[in-house]
């Protein structure tokens, strides 16, 4: 690992309730080996799975609302202005994003995945390095220049999980693009277990050992997963003899898809060979049952997990050729079983050689679990995530030299700039305007971010004069000079106000949680603050509408009104 230990803040694009990911367990296992040096802190953009295992597992984690932009996906004619419009459309998300890297100060922040775009639009314009690991391969349109020059101008540094991933970057290099091959750990698939696992599932099915078991597995089974190939291969090789049978295993996401399937094995006249179960996290219950895993996706895959697992269980594993299952396959000498995508007939031939041979099913499995352990296991994992960090380091050491802004200004706040000459302080969720004078005061050093326009344009605007006056310095980032602090505002105010942080878990290097910084800052009336409608852009939804969020003339504007207002009313009484 790198020599030095650092906080790092990992950026999942999902977490859900139902079920989790392929990308969300790829970002978790990267936490996973992180913490083993590092001070890492998980944001996820709502409470799920992925959530839950990640503080089993230790691992500090904040959740903070924040959409996805699928558009840099399958990128179209409008993708450009989306991107422009972002900051101002999603300014609830913005803020909440602003507010936790300015509150846990990361040296780097991973985004994960194509479509997480505001975590590092938020990262940057903090001045904070970022590394966004790509984990799927982009649809290539006529646009998707535009995807790969906003994701090149918001990442220091761009990896992939796969070279299939870096193509439309340019393909993949030791230090342009640099390649994490996903891994596992060895304890995870617990070969103790295989044979009890082997015979419970064939048992329930009543498949006997002399009969071979081809299978089929995808945690969401929709078109593009290549199902429909599969039955189609299967289907053709079913009058050559009885001594062959398939299970499927998945979660049908598309069900008028899945029941359409099914309904071909059950028409066919061999549908009594077909078994249908469930998607099973624990995948030790599934591939030992089978003898052949395959994998007819359609879908130029990222990475090809499916794969690689099946080899780590000692399968011999046929594949269409498409994304990173080709290298999955090409790097564990599986070249030979690799098959044009959409060629139901090769399929077939490909399958029905190992149904044939158990030697060669036998010979090929041994030689994949090897393979896969040499080129993808634990050890090689380390040594390029080692190289990946090392790339960083420098990155992050230039950052800190050339902005002083970062190390200086007492945290959560900022000192931006766009394209005007204006100053803001960024703070919370709040744009503050400020003159070099207040600036001194502040004791903020006359060195701005810049960051665009728009981003500034999408904060709520407050009031500088009332939130930093000369008695009301801005609070520390953390520990007893911070409480020190909110308790002197606390009394000078006489209506302090303190709360808890949302987040679960314990606050990485600390032994207890401390409270929420106090959000008020100066005395007197017409103070903005950052109450309640900070509360809740730190939980991601949009900042409450109010004096906070409105320019001060609006405000003069209605105070007038309601003067005026009322001295009608008082004419009509007379």
């Amino acid at each position: 690992m790198s020599a030095r230990s650092m906080r790092i803040m990992l950026f999942s694009h999902l977490c859900s309730k139902e079920h989790i990911t392929g990308a969300e367990k790829l970002l978790l296992f990267m936490a996973r080996e992180l913490q083993a040096q590092h001070d890492c802190i998980l944001v996820v953009p709502g409470e799920g799975i992925l959530s839950r295992e990640a503080r089993e597992a230790g691992i500090y984690t904040v959740s903070v609302s924040y959409p996805l932009l699928w558009e840099i996906y399958t990128p179209g004619p409008g993708l450009q202005q989306q991107l422009e419009d972002l900051p101002v459309k999603e300014r609830g998300a913005m803020s909440g994003l602003l507010c936790v890297l300015g509150e846990y100060a990361p040296e780097l922040v991973i985004a994960n995945t194509c479509v997480n775009v505001l975590p590092p639009l938020a990262a940057k314009a903090l001045g904070i390095p970022v590394l966004w690991m790509i984990t799927e391969k982009m649809i290539d349109t006529g646009f998707t220049p535009v995807s790969v020059n906003y994701i090149n101008a918001h990442a220091d540094l761009v990896a992939g999980i796969s070279e299939a991933t870096l193509t439309a970057f340019g393909g993949s290099g030791s230090e342009a693009n640099p390649v994490l091959y996903p891994s596992w750990h060895p304890e995870s698939i617990q070969p103790e277990q295989w044979a009890e696992s082997r015979q419970r599932l064939r048992g329930s099915f009543g498949i006997s050992e002399d009969t071979v078991l081809a299978g089929y597995i995808s945690s969401d089974i929709y078109p593009t997963k290549g199902l429909e190939h599969f039955i189609e291969a299967a289907l053709q090789l079913c009058p050559a003899g009885p001594q062959v049978q398939f299970i499927i295993a998945g979660r049908a996401t598309d069900i008028g898809f899945y029941r359409k399937c099914y309904e071909k094995t059950a028409v066919s006249g061999y549908g009594r060979r077909f078994h249908w179960v469930d998607f099973e996290r624990d995948i030790g219950k599934i591939y030992p049952a089978m003898d052949v895993v395959v994998v007819p996706s359609l879908a130029e895959e990222g990475f090809g997990m499916t794969a690689l697992e099946g080899m780590l269980f000692g399968k011999p594993v046929v594949a269409f050729d498409s994304g990173g299952l080709r290298e999955v396959l090409n790097h564990t000498d599986n070249g030979r079983f690799l098959v044009m995508r959409g060629d139901v007939a090769g399929l077939a031939g490909r399958i029905a050689e190992l149904v044939a041979d158990p030697e060669l099913r036998g010979v090929t499995g041994g030689r994949n679990l090897a393979a896969a352990s040499q080129t993808f296991g634990i050890d090689m994992y380390r040594i390029r995530q080692q190289s990946l960090l090392a790339g960083m380091e420098a990155r992050i050491a230039a950052v800190k030299a050339a902005s002083p802004v970062l190390a200086a200004i007492a945290k959560p706040a900022v000192l931006v700039r766009g394209n005007d000459p204006q100053l803001y302080v960024l703070r919370d969720g709040v744009r503050y305007p400020v003159t070099a004078g207040q600036l001194r005061l502040l004791g903020l050093p006359p060195v701005p971010v810049q960051v665009p326009q728009a981003l500034i344009a999408s904060q709520p605007l407050g009031f500088a004069a009332c939130s930093f006056g000369e008695a009301a310095p801005l609070p520390g980032h953390g520990g007893a000079g911070r409480r020190a602090r909110r308790k002197k505002r606390a009394a000078a105010a006489g209506s302090g106000r303190s709360g808890r942080r949302s987040a679960a878990g314990r606050k990485p290097g600390t032994k207890a949680r401390s409270s929420r910084m106090q959000r008020k800052s100066g005395t007197g009336r017409g103070q903005p603050g950052t109450s309640r409608s900070a509360r809740r852009s730190r939980a991601g939804s949009r900042p409450a509408r109010g004096q906070q969020g409105r320019p001060a003339a609006s405000v003069q504007r209605s105070r007038a009104s309601r003067t005026k207002a009322g001295k009608d009313r008082g004419r009509r009484r007379r």
